[in-house]
């Protein structure tokens, strides 16, 4: 009885053995096989995306929509928890908003990464009282068709719930008469190609 147990036991190791060598051989190809997959994405390329060094953005308090996003990509690309954020964030705020965020956290502290981006929104972004997307569909092009299409991506990317086309549509009306009829002449499909024919 003691020599079918024994000889049982043994074939159990021998399987899970057998095993873990499948599952260490499936887990070698998947990685040699992902590897290869970026490397040849990465081939076209002239450098490779894990050499690229991301310095995180310091904040003086200008600017502070553009500040956020720049921050959140760094997080994304380091995927950095957002119990994280906070504490790289604030070694990295200068001049009033150091004095700022430490009031704050003195006196009612950031939970989330959310509460603290909000929080700085509202006290060194845009005016609450602030329309973009009336702003947006006001914007007529007064100087350059480039200096045109930058005040309007700025406006834009501050508006939610309009489509491709609206924005597409937007951005025509907002063009110079003459510049506007040649445009739309040519009916460009995205707000990409209207500005590239608009600069012509």
């Amino acid at each position: 009885m003691q020599i079918q147990f024994r000889r049982a036991e043994i074939a159990s190791n021998e399987r899970f053995n057998l095993l873990h060598e499948a599952l260490d051989a499936m887990m070698n190809t998947k990685a040699n096989s992902a590897e290869s997959f970026h490397g040849a994405l990465n081939s076209n390329r002239s450098f490779q995306v894990r050499s690229v060094k991301l310095d995180f953005p310091r904040f003086d308090g200008k600017d502070v929509l553009n500040w956020i996003f720049k921050a959140e990509q760094f997080f994304d690309y380091h995927n950095t928890p957002d119990t994280d954020r906070l504490m790289i964030s604030s070694v990295h705020l200068d001049h009033d908003v150091v004095p700022w965020f430490q009031m704050i956290q003195r006196s009612h502290p950031f939970r989330s990464w959310q509460e603290f981006t909000r929080a700085l929104e509202l006290d060194f972004g845009p005016s609450a009282y602030d329309c973009p997307r009336a702003a947006l569909f006001k914007l007529n092009q007064s100087n350059s068709v480039a200096e045109y299409y930058k005040e309007f991506n700025a406006l834009a990317n501050r508006v939610y719930g309009v489509s491709n086309e609206a924005f597409l549509d937007c951005f025509l009306s907002g063009l110079q008469n003459d510049i506007r009829r040649d445009v739309i002449a040519l009916e460009p499909s995205s707000l990409t190609k209207a500005f590239a024919l608009a600069k012509l």
